[in-house]
């Protein structure tokens, strides 16, 4: 750490605390003593700043997806068309879940019921708003047109293409940095350049309809 923990920010440094002991370590090794002793605070001092262990690894998720928006903004404003910026977002995030497997878990809802924590559902939500921007071109829907759940499906019906997209960015992420990494899909070389080539000739059989191509003719 480069300063000492607790100078009148104990709510921060817990957070700090959090982000660090995940870069090595499991979600499941987190407790509020654990922190409490990681930043020379009184484990009921934990509790003047946040009710239980969920809501600091929400405020923390929440972090992570502002960040993620940051991320999307750029991309859509260097990227000379969609299809560009999409493989960008696409090996970003499986970039992200790679280096950052704790976190990526947490903002994908490791914690129960996440979505009605305010914060965590805006930040979520806005992320995606943005994610559908860049996949359509345009704002699709906005955060403050507060869908309800008899309104769901009407959503879905006009992000049906942008659904599919952010399922597949899911299942990439899933399988090349949760589910067993890299190496267990018989990509030998790691490299970013590597893994850069393999993410865009997936990418490229869905959006430049090389699909029937690569399955071959199986009628």
């Amino acid at each position: 750490m480069s300063r000492a923990y607790h100078k009148g920010n104990v709510a921060e440094d817990l957070r700090i605390a959090t982000r660090r002991i995940l870069e090595t370590e499991r979600l499941e090794d987190l407790s509020v003593r654990r922190l409490a002793r990681e930043v020379k605070v009184a484990p009921a001092n934990f509790y003047n700043h946040y009710g239980n262990l969920d809501d600091l690894l929400l405020e923390i998720a929440a972090d992570s997806f502002q960040a993620f928006r940051s991320q999307i903004a750029h991309i859509s404003r260097t990227s000379t068309n969609r299809t560009e910026a999409w493989k960008r977002i696409v090996f970003h995030v499986v970039n992200f879940a790679r280096h950052n497997p704790q976190l990526y878990r947490l903002m994908s809802g490791h914690v129960q019921d996440a979505w009605a924590c305010p914060r965590y559902r805006l930040a979520a939500g806005a992320a995606f708003e943005d994610l559908m921007a860049l996949i359509y071109g345009y704002r699709v829907f906005a955060m403050t047109d507060d869908f309800g759940p008899d309104d769901m499906k009407t959503l879905g019906d006009r992000v049906q293409l942008g659904y599919g997209l952010y399922a597949m960015l899911c299942g990439l992420s899933n399988m090349l940095a949760l589910n067993g990494g890299i190496k267990s899909f018989a990509l030998a070389d790691t490299s970013q350049d590597s893994l850069a080539a393999f993410l865009n000739s997936i990418l490229d059989a869905f959006l430049k309809g090389r699909l029937p191509e690569g399955a071959g003719n199986t009628a």
